[in-house]
């Protein structure tokens, strides 16, 4: 389906107030992201629409008045159904603040039972209310005290409604090999690298390389590192550095191609992310 500029639009906030939270409010009627992973649990709230999307090996369906609850570093994208216009808001919160809000109303947190949710799709009429009041009062910029408020009330529920405390993968070392590589990856972000270097540095052979880092990340080496990119792009735009100079700091041979690259990942351009609001 082409894009219908009447039915694409997309807007962030990142609060002073509410730090370790990113929020955004999307419209799209065709694919606009790639399979991609975000640093940060996703809670959406779907407004219109349908997606169908592709969690690990297990398709899910959410739709108009339902919650999507996504974990860090889980490879998924959420484009909407064919003739479908997807609205959804999307709250982007940092993995520490779930864990303190687990421990206070799950029990505790250690390394062998981090939160976790029953399932990705979740109905709760409630809660989707809550959260979305949450949206509302930072646009607002409502009180400090009452945009917290709403966001450990928001984060209670959620966990004590549809979560529960799971193994957590990421408390399990990965192999020595794809630790290298991750590493290696994100001290060049703004370098040319390649899989003969990769397989050199860890040890073993392209091939299994390519197998063992998909297999641990989700993703192909590649793939992996422009997710690098682009979420330290977004930081830098953020700080309002210009558009040129993040392309440039972060790797991308021009200004076009980081462009194309960053709205493969996040559904927006650099300018859009950058400004807050585009329609």
């Amino acid at each position: 389906m082409g894009r219908n500029p009447a039915n694409t639009h997309v807007r962030f906030w990142r609060d002073p107030d509410l730090p370790g939270v990113e929020i955004r409010v999307s419209r799209y009627n065709e694919d606009a992201f790639r399979p991609h992973v975000h640093d940060a649990w996703s809670v959406g709230l779907i407004e219109a629409g349908r997606t169908t999307f592709l969690l690990g090996e297990t398709s899910h369906v959410a739709a108009r008045g339902q919650m999507v609850v996504i974990a860090p570093d889980a490879v998924h994208a959420c484009n909407p159904d064919p003739g479908s216009v997807m609205a959804y808001r999307m709250f982007y919160v940092n993995p520490g603040l779930l864990d303190e809000a687990a421990a206070e109303v799950l029990g505790g947190v250690d390394c062998r039972a981090r939160p976790g949710f029953v399932s990705p799709v979740i109905d709760d009429a409630d809660l989707l209310r809550l959260w979305g009041r949450l949206h509302i009062a930072v646009a607002i910029k409502a009180d400090r005290l009452e945009k917290q408020s709403l966001l450990m009330q928001g984060l209670a529920d959620l966990l004590t409604r549809h979560g529960r405390l799971a193994s957590a993968p990421e408390c399990v070392q990965a192999p020595d090999a794809v630790g290298l590589v991750r590493e290696h990856l994100a001290a060049r972000l703004d370098q040319r690298v390649g899989l003969d270097e990769l397989s050199a540095l860890a040890g073993v052979s392209r091939y299994h390389l390519l197998r063992l880092f998909s297999r641990e990340t989700g993703l192909p080496p590649h793939a992996y590192q422009n997710q690098l990119r682009v979420d330290r792009a977004k930081a830098l735009l953020a700080r309002g550095e210009s558009i040129s100079q993040v392309a440039a700091e972060v790797g991308f041979v021009d200004q076009s191609h980081f462009t194309r690259v960053f709205r493969q990942f996040t559904g927006a351009t650099p300018r859009q992310y950058q400004s807050g609001s585009v329609t």
